[in-house]
């Protein structure tokens, strides 16, 4: 078994992982240590909501005719 130990200010839901070429396309297990006691109602709410994130709204794409009838030969700029 391989570990690297290191210690990170954690600023959001992503971590830097030094060496990370070497564990690139690996299976890893990760263990998080903490000083203080998290509250098991508030990380369970977390992660519930971490789980259940909506993809962005995005409005669909609408073809409104042939794009290339709606400009003249020469606005393309072809040789």
């Amino acid at each position: 078994m391989y570990a690297i130990e290191f210690e990170t200010d954690i600023k959001g839901e992503f971590i830097r992982l030094p060496r990370f070429e070497q564990l690139k396309d690996r299976h890893v297990k990760v263990i998080i240590l903490t000083k203080e006691v998290v509250e098991e109602g508030a990380a369970q709410q977390e992660n519930t909501s971490a789980t259940r994130r909506k993809p962005a709204q995005v409005p669909p794409i609408q073809f409104k005719g042939d794009v290339f009838d709606t400009a003249s030969g020469s606005d393309w700029d072809l040789p």
